[in-house]
């Protein structure tokens, strides 16, 4: 079969791509193909992520020009949802939010990141104790009465389900463009180009395509070196699980984020799949898979690093940085039966809930994701943020947080692209008004 353009990832980034292909683009000939039975089956999974549409208005490892991108982008997807007919609690659900600084320290910073970013989020309020206490009150109770606090809340949060907007973003496709093909079970062996057209060989045949998007999260990376590109990149895989407990807080509590680290610290949240229910997470373990849990994967993970002195470097400048060094060490123990529980509540549950008990704290181990942090090896670090690919015909998706956040704006740059390299329409005027609010 030929193709105008094929999607391989079945996830949000693959799915909102296909729901914007469909809906803003004169591209008929279009196929998604995932490896497994359904849709977000891996990290847009709600059981692998903390279900936050992120603004950037509670992240302090963002730069003020990323929280303005996120912003623009999570607001497509409440756009989206805004003009849904299947208004479905099931998928995204408002709560409050906020940033918890605990010490002089950090309470210093969250006061420094108000003042940069106020401007952009007009709505967020800085909160002291007494406000604090009504709001969330097992923060404030059992509390040290001298401990310096402050937190930062924003009444404009959201928790979402990605993978049942995933499945929305196919469903609104087919509606949209009934030449759309979605397979399942299919798994890509091989990628080439030959004869002009982009050539995948999959466990269920061969399929051609003047364009391919590579959506496949860590997976990415290991299509894009298939073909020789970015062989200046590797993946630092951080794996991460949650704990639970019975339903503490009304709302999500972030912590602040020290150093900079491309990924949140530990934070609690709601879970919009149980209400009963307080998550704490994710933790952060070093995973040598490119999808959690599946160690026949490990091979495929080795093929995308680059085995050579910059990689080494790379390594040692990441590993020997203060920040990470110590999250990594204070996270190796936290999923060690008995002692791992102890450590998690003693350094960062009771930091957020000082009257969690040890008996309310359990660990769930089918729960939690991959996080793909990129080595740019010419930068000797991690990037911060997505990392894409564009190139002839070709696109390599790696979408570290807030990836599902930012599945649309993504959309919209690849959308650019794609239809300017086949020669397409695309109806931006269309998009800004259902999506962008204007």
């Amino acid at each position: 079969m030929e193709y105008d353009v094929v999607i391989v990832g079945g996830g949000i980034t693959g799915t909102s791509l296909l729901y914007s292909l469909s809906r803003f683009t004169d591209i008929k000939n279009i196929l998604l193909i995932e490896k497994y039975s359904d849709f977000a089956m891996l990290n847009s999974n709600a059981r692998s992520n903390s279900q936050t549409l992120h603004f950037g208005d509670v992240e302090t490892n963002y730069t003020v020009e990323k929280a303005i991108k996120t912003k623009k982008a999570s607001e497509y997807i409440l756009n989206y949802i805004r003009n849904s007919t299947e208004k479905d609690e099931k998928i995204i659900q408002k709560c409050q939010k906020m940033v918890l600084g605990v010490g002089d320290e950090e309470v210093k910073m969250l006061e420094e990141t108000y003042q940069n970013i106020k401007s952009v989020f007009p709505g967020l309020k800085k909160i002291g104790k007494e406000e604090l206490k009504k709001i969330e009150p097992n923060v404030i109770n059992g509390r040290n009465p001298g401990e310096k606090i402050l937190a930062l809340l924003s009444d404009n949060g959201y928790m979402v389900n990605f993978g049942m907007l995933s499945s929305s973003f196919a469903k609104k496709a087919r509606l949209n463009n009934k030449n759309i093909e979605i397979k399942f079970d299919t798994e890509v062996k091989k990628a080439k180009i030959e004869n002009g057209l982009y050539k995948l060989e999959t466990n269920k045949g061969n399929i051609s395509s003047k364009f391919v998007v590579f959506a496949a999260g860590t997976y990415s990376l290991y299509f894009a070196k298939m073909f020789g590109y970015d062989q200046n990149l590797s993946i630092l895989n951080i794996g991460g699980g949650f704990y639970y407990s019975k339903r503490f807080l009304n709302g999500k509590v972030y912590r602040v984020q020290h150093g900079h680290i491309p990924f949140a610290a530990i934070h609690a949240d709601p879970d919009i799949t149980n209400p009963d229910i307080t998550r704490y997470g994710p933790t952060v373990t070093l995973s040598l898979t490119l999808e959690r849990g599946h160690i026949k994967t490990f091979p495929d993970y080795i093929r995308t690093f680059n085995i050579d002195i910059s990689t080494l470097i790379s390594l040692k400048r990441i590993l020997l940085d203060r920040d990470i060094r110590r999250i990594i060490q204070n996270n190796a123990v936290y999923s060690i039966p008995v002692i791992g529980k102890y450590q998690f509540l003693k350094k960062e549950a009771k930091i957020i809930i000082p009257k969690l008990s040890y008996g309310d704290l359990h660990i769930n181990n089918n729960t939690g994701g991959i996080r793909p942090q990129i080595i740019d090896e010419n930068k000797k670090f991690i990037t911060m943020g997505e990392a894409k690919l564009q190139k002839e015909g070709l696109i390599f998706n790696i979408t570290p947080s807030p990836g599902a956040s930012s599945c649309l704006g993504n959309a919209l740059e690849d959308v650019i692209y794609i239809t300017k390299y086949l020669g397409k329409n695309f109806d931006i005027n269309k998009f800004n008004k259902e999506l962008g609010g204007g």
